[in-house]
């Protein structure tokens, strides 16, 4: 009745929506796959920087850190003097080893590092500030805090009692009070967020109970202003060293940091700029299959619009009908959008805050994101059906009846290859009638082709940069490859350790490492950045170096020096040959630059390798080592065999009254230096299943709208005699045919596309390009999954199809 009371053309627009709910479900979903996908990124984006930024300058984080030995608190005082300075607050960090219960009844106890903080008045202190979890902060006197970060390991609870292992070897037992989260985990040491081991809080009373002096050896300062100003923050801190030096306290080293600098910042940028380029590519291929959609929609529509005309229907008023019918697809399509794009976003930031350490600052629609969804809803659907909408209420009443005028040389040349394929010898009729239908509108299937081949190489592309993150696995393994490694309270002398531990029957190769924390020295003998400086022996058979430039260290190097690639970013006027001045302990060294290695990425900080014999003499610990590296006789073993083997070793030593500060197996170690890549593998991983999903979505429409095409057709097939597995067979051979050809072309695409995702990732985790990795299996893969995609999208138009009766086929309009 309402209809009725409606002018005929709004009464056709609302016919057209309701009248073939398929089809309009398809052109909803197309417009609304791209809106979410849109909405989708933006939000992850703008509500991650937005966080990260934000919470982490919640905590009042310190602009300086300062490591130096053994200073008391009225030297803190001295330096919250300084007009530079807005709030100074010293700490004790030190390590420690803690004891972890067995999994199984029968399972044998292990012992994990701890990093443990002392903070002088810890209630009122207001530097990097954590948050509360569970439990009670600040801790009482010989009690202990835990930060969130890798505490499943300890397998202990809030309430507990865990055993804590003294530098003599005493074992203290220490009540777990309270559970927190610090978003500066990682903000010192070069190390960035995920290598930190779990870290502990306590009073400074407590330090002596601990075996440990109550002196600071750690200062943290917040500057007056510029506080994101990295410049002004080195300066600050050299004006802090030289008091330092002033006072007769050598420092270690320095580092800066700005307010807005997250510790964990150079995944956010790696992850932000794969989502930018994604979102584009995936708005891109949803603009496409928004055109082709459309455009089936108009061509379906050509009798109608002849009527239309008969009728006496002007261009304009035919423009406009659709053009509203398409207003309404988009309407709809933002609504189903804007419901699931704000949640979508929201869940896939909880993974990644959990992930990167940063604190969600609630659900909230992002104002760029609504705007961007309304403008690709209501702008991009209207574009792209322009030209086909213009187009066809362009069209005579001759052409909308009897369909558009195909040139005779055109004709000529399909009915000439036709010809071809029906002669080859093996193919049957109905597989040349379901080839023909695949070609018969070359333009809707181009589109097609494009949508699903820009889906296909993006997921292509995901697992070749995948495979490209493996591959820098593999080859960064090669810095870990002892499968232990066993670190002492002090030096020991190398022979001994040695000749112990190699007559042990499951070890079969020991080497005994130098190490050193050195400080860049620059013009004026001014304190820089910290270096983590290694010395194997030259033999040595456990480090197989990534050179980038020049070489690695030979038997009669003395002051040579081989750097990771981090400090091409923080020093480019750095080269091979170029004398490079470091503090270590006090000393003041001239090394020579030989060579470059790439390591772990911005996040590993500055490292070198320097010859054993002369970094030990500087540190007056001439045939002796600290840390031990570990071969087993048994090659490959899993992370749990080289635990249990290190358990072992530990309490040998442990016995013979070596005092272990630390042990770490290499499967460990290389998972922590290379987790921050898993992460973003599973990024791209739902980014590529969200480009298949768009991809299914355009191939299940030109189905659709082909078999609607058809439909008289397949009644004369009927009429003839034709089964429904026929009718069935003819489609789904048409879908699979297309799918195929999409994959060939996508297969093509993802060779650019892999290149330019794996560049912003390396651009963005080590400021140089590294080397690209193909993986044949995203390839075979995607091969799989668009015959299955092509297969589903082609049974349900197949099924509708194959249900027809000849009487509903040949009175289909």
């Amino acid at each position: 009745m309402l209809l009725s009371l409606l002018r005929p053309r709004w009464h056709k627009v609302i016919t057209d929506l309701w009248s073939n709910k398929i089809r309009s479900l398809l052109v909803v979903l197309s417009i609304s796959t791209g809106v979410f996908a849109a909405g989708m990124i933006i939000s992850v984006y703008g509500m991650m920087t937005e966080d990260m930024r934000s919470s982490y300058e919640q905590i009042n984080p310190a602009n300086i850190y300062i490591n130096a030995p053994d200073f008391d608190q009225d030297f803190v005082k001295s330096i919250r003097r300084l007009p530079e300075i807005s709030e100074a607050q010293a700490e004790r960090k030190f390590s420690l080893r803690m004891r972890v219960p067995a999994n199984t009844p029968n399972g044998q106890d292990s012992w994990i590092n701890i990093n443990i903080i002392a903070i002088p008045d810890i209630s009122i202190a207001s530097i990097n500030q954590p948050g509360l979890l569970e439990g009670t902060w600040p801790p009482k006197d010989k009690e202990i805090v835990f930060d969130q970060h890798k505490w499943i390991e300890s397998r202990a609870a809030v309430g507990n009692t865990v055993e804590i292992k003294l530098s003599d070897g005493k074992i203290k037992q220490v009540p777990v009070v309270g559970l927190v989260h610090d978003l500066s985990i990682g903000a010192t040491g070069g190390g960035g967020y995920f290598p930190v081991d779990l870290t502990g809080y306590v009073t400074f009373n407590t330090l002596e109970w601990l075996g440990q002096p109550e002196k600071a050896n750690l200062l943290l300062a917040r500057t007056a202003e510029n506080d994101n100003d990295s410049t002004y923050l080195f300066n600050t801190a050299q004006v802090i060293s030289n008091k330092f030096e002033d006072s007769g306290i050598k420092i270690s080293n320095f580092a800066v940091r700005q307010t807005n600098d997250h510790p964990s910042a150079v995944y956010i940028q790696a992850i932000s700029g794969v989502l930018l380029l994604l979102g584009f590519l995936v708005v891109f291929l949803s603009a496409f299959l928004i055109i082709n959609t459309l455009s089936a929609l108009l061509n379906q529509q050509m009798e109608q619009i002849g009527i239309i005309k008969t009728l006496g229907g002007q261009t304009r008023q035919i423009m406009i009908i659709y053009m509203v019918t398409i207003l309404v697809y988009s309407a709809i399509a933002l609504a189903l959008a804007l419901m699931f794009s704000g949640h979508a976003a929201y869940w896939l930031l909880s993974y990644l805050a959990r992930e990167v350490n940063f604190n969600i600052q609630g659900y909230r629609e992002v104002p760029a994101s609504l705007i961007v969804q309304i403008i690709i809803a209501f702008i991009v659907p209207q574009a792209a059906g322009f030209f086909p909408i213009y187009r066809g209420s362009k069209i005579s009443v001759k052409e909308a009846f009897n369909g558009p005028q195909t040139d005779k040389k055109s004709k000529t040349n399909a009915h000439f290859a036709w010809r071809v394929i029906e002669n080859v010898r093996g193919v049957s009729r109905p597989l040349i009638i379901s080839l023909r239908n695949t070609f018969r509108r070359k333009t809707r299937l181009l589109l097609t082709l494009i949508t699903l081949t820009l889906g296909g190489a993006i997921f292509i592309a995901t697992f070749n940069v995948q495979a490209s993150m493996s591959d820098f696995i593999v080859r960064l393994s090669n810095y870990f490859s002892a499968d232990v490694t066993l670190d002492f309270s002090q030096p020991y002398h190398i022979q001994k350790i040695e000749a112990l531990l190699e007559d042990q029957p499951n070890v079969s190769n020991v080497e005994g490492w130098a190490g050193a924390k050195a400080e860049i020295l620059l013009a004026g003998d001014k304190p820089a950045d910290s270096v983590n400086l290694l010395a194997p022996p030259v033999d040595s058979k456990l480090i197989q170096p990534i050179m980038i430039e020049g070489r690695w260290l030979v038997k009669d190097d003395e002051n040579a020096l081989v750097l990771n690639d981090n400090f091409k970013s923080r020093l480019p006027d750095l080269k091979l040959g170029d004398t490079l001045r470091l503090s270590i302990y006090g000393e003041k060294v001239n090394w020579v630059v030989v060579g470059f290695f790439q390591f772990a990425g911005k996040s590993s900080g500055l490292i070198g390798y320097a010859n054993y014999d002369y970094l030990s003499r500087i540190t007056h610990t001439p045939l002796k080592a600290a840390s031990y590296q570990i071969l087993s006789s048994e090659s490959g073993l899993s992370l749990d065999q080289q635990a249990a083997q290190g358990r072992q070793l530990e309490i040998l030593v442990d016995q013979l009254g070596y005092h272990v500060s630390g042990i770490s197996s290499g499967q460990d170690m290389l998972s922590s230096a290379t987790s921050g890549l898993n992460m973003l593998i599973i990024v791209l991983l739902i980014m590529a299943l969200l480009a298949a999903t768009v991809g299914s979505i355009g191939l299940t429409g030109t189905l659709s709208m082909n078999v609607m095409d058809r439909t008289r057709e397949i009644a004369v097939m009927r009429a003839i005699g034709a089964s429904d597995k026929a009718v069935m067979r003819l489609v789904i051979v048409e879908g699979l045919t297309i799918g195929l050809m999409s994959w060939i072309f996508g297969s093509l695409l993802a060779f650019p596309i892999s290149e330019m995702m794996w560049n912003i990732i390396s651009k963005s985790l080590f400021d140089v390009s590294s080397n690209f990795s193909f993986n044949f299996v995203g390839f075979v893969l995607w091969m799989f999954v668009v015959l299955v995609l092509s297969t589903i999208a082609s049974v349900v138009p197949a099924h509708n199809a194959a249900k027809l009766t000849i009487r509903e086929a040949l009175a289909y309009e």
